[in-house]
């Protein structure tokens, strides 16, 4: 297989693909002229609809960059490096804007911020980035450009972040200093009006439509396709801003376009990812002639990704909408939107952790490994489950002895392994109603180098046949499980030099056991 197709860059988009695409500019266009109906009006001053917009806008453009320069790690193509480098710059830059918007954290902004310090700063984010998709769009690699070397690509990205952090700093010095750029701002609320109207809107929307009509031409691609929708919305966003003579009005507020836009680009490379890996393997398997044994490992590698990758994924979607709900009051239920964007960045980052996994994986470099406390893995794993835990009414009992010897291992994958079988205990006792549902954990080291981890649940239990393929890959005992996740389980316990094996409780249930050699 090519390496183009690997990479969302190069991968030819379907036309599911374009339907999807299609109706969501549709979409946005119908919200965008809706709000154009409305008329421009005053409304109520909201202290706190600025601070959420750009802590979404930062957190998901820090992901997305992030996930960008993964990809270029890979594939060492210069235009993704460009587009990393524009979600990068759009990230770090919104923070001075948050930090020197009126009234977030003082009357004027802090950091010796002016009135026109927030316009500026949002108009080099959103400028940056225009820019950054022009750059994508002209770039084109050759093969030339594949073979640089890990020392030579770690070291462009350590340049690129280290000219993005400089270019933000040197243009929030001249958005701060009176004087070093034109007046936009009457005061803190209202436009001057002029230059603004006259050059700086035309000139971003000019580049925000040459940078549609480059996307458009390349549009074939996944990655180019969606993010045209993304330069779409960010076009209607600068056409309704373009249109507000003053802050908190109609089209100020209905401006929310770019962080559709931030959330959405990352949530199709994630998304993206996942089925282009499924994809891979399926078409891997098509094509091998090398027996049944090469074949069961390509399916594996397809199913772990969608088995491993369904709970962050479906986590990010349910707390994004969450946000969305909570924005929503009057007033807005700050404590608990800024809980779930936390919770979204911490399962976009298991995500992350998981496609670098993968990553690792098929391209035989090991993962990292470091002396870890498995006692902090299992309380971490159990509160990462804690809502189905009571959801379900399951009791825990927990016994993590102190002074347990550490393990060496990936803390990632460790983590990964103890979440299936306290996921696999709660379904194996939900339809427990004549006793106690209770998930017993008990970690103890013998006199052997080994310290052990058992995770035992009161549920039904299964067949000596039964467990004999238990952890057999795709065999499972639930009518809607993959049979995958004890298969993962085992190969990464033994990838530690460790050992995984289940019996029968005494009374109830099932019992399963970890050995790893300690640190």
């Amino acid at each position: 297989m090519h390496e183009e197709s690997l990479l969302l860059s190069e991968q030819s988009g379907t036309s599911r693909h374009g339907r999807v695409a299609l109706g969501l500019a549709l979409v946005l266009t119908i919200a965008f002229l809706s709000i154009v109906a409305v008329g421009e009006r005053r409304l109520p001053y909201a202290p706190a609809y600025v601070p959420i917009v750009d802590s979404i806008m930062f957190l998901s453009d820090l992901i997305t960059a992030v996930l960008l320069y993964s990809q270029y790690n890979v594939s060492r193509r210069r235009r993704l490096l460009a587009l990393g480098m524009g979600y990068l710059f759009a990230s770090l830059i919104i923070v001075p804007h948050v930090l020197t918007f009126p009234g977030n954290f003082s009357p004027t902004g802090l950091l010796g911020a002016n009135v026109d310090t927030a316009f500026w700063l949002y108009y080099f984010c959103r400028l940056g980035l225009f820019i950054a998709v022009i750059a994508y769009s002209l770039l084109k690699d050759d093969q030339s450009s594949v073979g640089i070397g890990l020392t030579s690509v770690g070291a462009t990205i350590t340049i690129s972040v280290i000219a993005v952090v400089a270019l933000v700093l040197l243009l929030t010095w001249f958005a701060i200093h009176p004087g070093s750029l034109p007046r936009v701002m009457l005061d803190s609320v209202q436009g001057a009006g002029s230059l603004w109207e006259r050059v700086l809107a035309p000139a971003l929307i000019l580049v925000s439509l040459t940078a549609i009509a480059l996307l458009w031409r390349d549009r074939s691609s996944v990655l180019a396709m969606w993010l045209l929708v993304a330069q779409w919305a960010w076009f209607l966003e600068t056409l309704l801003l373009a249109m507000s003579r003053s802050r908190f009005s109609v089209f100020w507020y209905g401006g929310i376009f770019g962080q559709i836009a931030s959330c959405l680009v990352l949530l199709v490379l994630i998304y993206e990812t996942t089925m282009l890996y499924a994809r891979v393997a399926l078409s891997a398997e098509a094509r091998s002639k090398e027996g049944d044994r090469q074949r069961l490992a390509l399916q594996v590698l397809a199913g772990s990704v969608a088995h491993e990758l369904q709970q962050p994924l479906t986590a990010i979607i349910c707390n994004s909408e969450a946000v969305q709900l909570l924005l929503a009051h009057n007033p807005p239920n700050l404590p608990d939107a800024r809980a779930a964007i936390e919770d979204v960045t911490s399962d976009a980052r298991r995500a992350s952790d998981i496609i670098s996994s993968i990553n690792a994986a098929l391209k035989g470099v090991p993962l990292p490994v470091a002396p870890v406390s498995i006692g902090k893995i299992v309380s971490e794993a159990l509160e990462f489950r804690r809502s189905e835990l009571h959801t379900n009414d399951v009791a825990v009992e927990l016994e993590i002895p102190s002074g347990l010897p550490m393990v060496l291992g990936n803390r990632s994958q460790l983590m990964q392994v103890l979440v299936n079988l306290i996921t696999n205990a709660i379904e194996a006792m939900a339809n427990v109603t004549n006793r106690p549902r209770v998930l017993r954990i008990r970690a103890s080291s013998g006199l052997s180098s080994e310290v052990s981890v058992t995770v035992a649940d009161s549920g039904t239990g299964i067949g000596t046949e039964q467990a004999a393929h238990i952890f057999d890959p795709f065999f499972t005992t639930k009518s809607r499980g993959t049979g995958l996740g004890l298969a993962i389980a085992r190969r990464i316990i033994e990838a530690h030099g460790g050992h995984l094996s289940t019996s029968s409780a005494t009374d109830h249930g099932l019992v399963f056991e970890i050995l790893l050699p300690t640190a």
